[in-house]
């Protein structure tokens, strides 16, 4: 292991240590539930890495198709995109979910449901967005989705 493994490794252990000594996280008290508070805003965060010499054509169907249909439906697209030059993910792609946690529980939510319809509208038909969508998870080697949360401070 090198020096580098090792203070990654020291690191990490000390920030859960400090995380989990603290009372910000969903708990119980002795007066009851301890939520995230009212400041906390939450994020889907989605990794993913293209199978060899994919990513650029993956990265145009997302431009081209993904993101107009976007516009045309009104949806919200990503807060932020990352694109790597070095590690184990070529992006990462972050959106806010505005409805807080209750947003996970749907299977085709509605803002889904309207980016799809107006993919179908520019790609010609349900049987040709149906085929983008599949030509884009063709070039996905892996992708892995989390949540989490932030506080951002109310404006005074």
């Amino acid at each position: 292991m090198t020096r580098t493994d090792t203070i990654g490794k020291l690191l990490a252990v000390a920030a859960l240590m400090y995380l989990s000594s603290g009372a910000s996280f969903a708990q119980d008290d002795d007066e009851g539930p301890v939520t995230q508070g009212d400041d906390a805003r939450y994020l889907r965060v989605t990794h993913v890495s293209f199978k060899p010499g994919q990513r650029e054509s993956a990265m145009q169907i997302i431009r081209e198709h993904f993101m107009v249909a976007g516009e045309k439906a009104g949806t919200p697209g990503p807060i932020l995109a990352i694109h790597y030059q070095s590690g184990k993910w070529d992006a990462t792609f972050v959106w806010e979910l505005a409805g807080g946690m209750a947003d996970l529980e749907w299977y085709r939510s509605p803002n889904n449901i309207k980016w799809f319809a107006a993919l179908a509208e520019i790609s010609g038909g349900t049987d040709e967005a149906e085929e983008i969508l599949m030509n884009y998870f063709s070039k996905v080697a892996n992708s892995v989705t989390e949540v989490g949360h932030h506080h951002v401070a109310e404006a005074e």
